[in-house]
């Protein structure tokens, strides 16, 4: 009689096919949320080369449980003057929640992020257990995506990019000075749980960071973002967030079609006029997701093991989240299609082009989305793509000149009276 294979968690397929935790309940925004966590509470320094990831983190829980009306009064008078204090508190804690599509109910306070604006608002997660009020420092979102990204940062080779990446981050966070909103957010985050001693993360050390060209993409992307000092640091804090879960799409779609010897080729409907393209546009999403499935499916196999339909849909589900919360999808439900919503819009320039520089529109197109990001939008994209044999390649240039018009009304394009197109992230001034 055979043996009855094992069963395999999608924690472990993900780690070996795609290099760490990818899981759909960490998706969305919530890995940059988890990279800015290593980042900010590493006790050893920003972006650390060598040893373990020692971190002393926060909760937030008073703050997060008093946006969600989840204190009582008398926890509330022992810290805030007054009822009209906590309300006006509450109020301005709520704009710097983070936003979570989908929500279909009223989130609980565990569920409550805030966007980490400024270095006291970057928390961790945490969550009661049993019958107790004291909240726990656990994973519950930061399931791991952003560990593998943080891994991937101070693990890179070369060694004047990981200094222009840590000067960025401490630029973006700096320890002296304290902006009204940092001390207000010092003031409520000393209410709630701390880490007494830095501990060690269990998740990070097992991260298999490969030094390819997703690896390098995201590495040069990060340097860029975090060039533009001259930008509002919400901007940048925004750009850090959402270009880490652009960068794990992207990369766990290649990574499986590299495992399976497949195009990884994403085609995007930027024009939103031609039938034939956006049809193409559903079937590159629906194809993402096949081959991440035989990716996954395929490595439980070569363990002798088998993935339940469960855990299969966390890994499917993660890059399908991510996706959608980040810009890449139409829509975070439905009949779905990659394209570029303006967040994207605005990550990828950031990403692609160092403050001060500038880019010819067809370069950008062409070097950086296609041959990098493997985003397919122009005709030239399309031609070395292969699609041309089954589209006109009028289809593709009103999708390249849709692209450049989005990215002008975004205020990162330049026409001069040539007709030359020049990428930038001053835009037009």
């Amino acid at each position: 009689m055979a043996e009855t294979p094992n069963t395999v968690k999608a924690p472990r397929i993900t780690t070996a096919v795609f290099g760490g935790v990818f899981d759909v309940d960490g998706a969305g925004h919530y890995p940059g949320l988890e990279l800015i966590n290593f980042v900010v509470c590493s006790t050893d320094g920003v972006l650390p080369p060598n040893g373990p990831a020692r971190l002393r983190r926060a909760t937030h829980d008073f703050a997060r449980r008093l946006v969600t009306d989840h204190l009582t009064p008398d926890q509330r008078k022992a810290v805030l003057m007054d009822a009209h204090s906590a309300q006006a508190v509450s109020r301005l804690l709520r704009c710097l929640e983070l936003e979570v599509p989908n929500a279909v109910k009223t989130k609980s306070w565990e569920r409550t992020h805030f966007f980490p604006y400024t270095r006291s608002l970057v928390h961790w997660d945490a969550r009661i257990r049993g019958n107790s009020e004291q909240a726990q420092l656990e994973r519950r979102y930061l399931r791991g995506g952003g560990a593998y990204a943080y891994s991937v940062l101070r693990k890179d080779p070369d060694a004047a990019r990981l200094a222009k990446v840590r000067q960025g981050f401490e630029h973006l966070y700096p320890t002296v000075g304290a902006s009204p909103l940092e001390l207000l957010g010092a003031t409520l985050r000393d209410h709630g749980v701390v880490d007494k001693e830095p501990v060690l993360d269990q998740i990070e050390p097992h991260s298999d960071v490969r030094d390819d060209r997703w690896d390098d993409l995201f590495r040069d992307g990060m340097a860029n973002i975090l060039s533009h000092q001259s930008l509002p640091s919400v901007q940048r804090v925004r750009a850090v967030a959402n270009w880490t879960g652009i960068w794990l799409v992207l990369l766990e779609c290649g990574r499986a079609a590299v495992r399976l010897n497949r195009s990884s080729g994403l085609v995007l409907d930027c024009a939103g006029t031609h039938s034939q393209l956006r049809r193409a546009a559903q079937k590159s999403f629906k194809e993402q997701l096949s081959n991440i499935e035989d990716a996954a499916s395929l490595e439980a196999q070569q363990l002798n093991a088998q993935i339940s339909a469960q855990q299969m849909n966390k890994i499917k589900a993660f890059m399908s989240s991510t996706a959608g919360t980040c810009g890449l999808l139409n829509a975070p439900r439905g009949r779905r299609h990659f394209m570029l919503r303006l967040e994207a819009i605005e990550t990828l320039v950031m990403a692609a082009l160092p403050s001060g520089q500038e880019r010819d529109f067809e370069a950008f197109a062409t070097e950086f989305i296609f041959e990098r990001c493997s985003l397919i939008v122009s005709r030239q994209a399309a031609h070395r793509a292969g699609l041309l044999s089954a589209f006109d390649a009028s289809i593709f240039e009103e999708n390249e000149r849709r692209l450049a018009d989005q990215i002008r009304a975004a205020g990162m394009l330049r026409v001069y009276s040539d007709a030359t197109r020049m990428v930038s992230v001053g835009g037009v001034q």
